[in-house]
């Protein structure tokens, strides 16, 4: 199934939405390669899924050719807030074209959004979770919840989630600092829930992705698996395995050990030096890209 949580930190340079998604996909089997993370068809805007596929496939299959046939929908004329409000109305529009299920459960959709941009208007960072609520038969988009000035919302299955929720809670109480500051701490709990192997219904290599505040977003390859060491792990992009000859959009890659980006260069098969991943470190915990 899923876990998947967003949130937004701030840097030197301003600040940043980021969103981390597990790769697990499964119904009678276990498939650890299933993108879950998605741009719309516009720069400013992503949106991730928990839940039953064959409900969310669907749904954000909708979503994109959505956004894509409107050319206000597409090159951000709509802000992302009211899109967000566009996009609830057009799911519900479509669940009146379920019929003939096999039980009437079936009719229900099992599945959550987030759904996470950044609006020029209100300029900020807007996030939502959009759920089907049963007694009304709808979807909704409920906000996040806050943390000081940042956003922070999780969707998936209800232990992962909790265990995260917990375990971030835990690292800010345990720090020195009398008013710590979100940063990275949703991440090393994302990460730590993940690699425990307790929870069955999530797995894979992790899924990051970026939205700044110029309105762009950005995927990153993740170094995969944690357990072996840096000449034996491999990038995967999107819970994909990239290949040697697969370039890089950008030089930079997550290592979710330490919950930073790494200098890569752009190549899959070009491995990183652990004398220069030490020796860069501090400047990339300050790095905002």
């Amino acid at each position: 199934m899923t876990l998947v949580v967003a949130w937004t930190r701030k840097t030197h340079t301003g600040r940043e939405l980021w969103m981390l998604s597990d790769s697990r996909l499964s119904g009678g089997k276990i498939w650890d390669y299933g993108p879950k993370i998605f741009g719309i068809g516009r720069s400013d805007t992503i949106i991730a899924f928990a839940g039953d596929t064959s409900w969310t496939y669907p749904l954000i299959a909708q979503i994109s050719s959505y956004v894509e046939s409107f050319i206000n929908l597409r090159d951000r004329v709509v802000d992302v807030a009211d899109l967000c409000k566009q996009i609830i109305q057009m799911l519900n529009d479509s669940l009146s074209f379920v019929k003939d299920t096999a039980h009437p459960s079936m009719a229900i959709p099992a599945c959550s959004f987030i759904f996470a941009g950044y609006s020029a208007r209100r300029k900020d960072f807007f996030v939502r979770r959009i759920e089907f609520r049963s007694k009304s038969k709808k979807f909704v988009a409920t906000p996040p919840k806050t943390y000081g000035r940042e956003l922070v919302a999780y969707v998936g299955d209800e232990e992962p989630v909790k265990a995260t929720v917990r375990r971030v809670s835990e690292i800010l109480k345990q720090s020195r600092v009398k008013r710590p500051k979100l940063d990275m701490v949703p991440a090393v709990a994302f990460f730590e829930v993940l690699s425990s192997g307790k929870f069955r219904d999530i797995g894979g290599a992790p899924q990051v992705t970026k939205v700044y505040e110029h309105m762009n977003i950005r995927h990153f390859g993740v170094y995969w698996p944690p357990n072996v060491s840096n000449e034996e792990q491999e990038i995967f992009l999107r819970g994909r395995l990239l290949k040697t000859h697969e370039v890089l959009d950008h030089p930079w890659v997550y290592d979710p050990v330490l919950a930073k980006l790494c200098w890569h260069d752009f190549s899959p098969g070009q491995l990183r030096d652990p004398t220069v991943v030490k020796l860069t470190q501090p400047l990339i915990t300050e790095l905002t890209l």
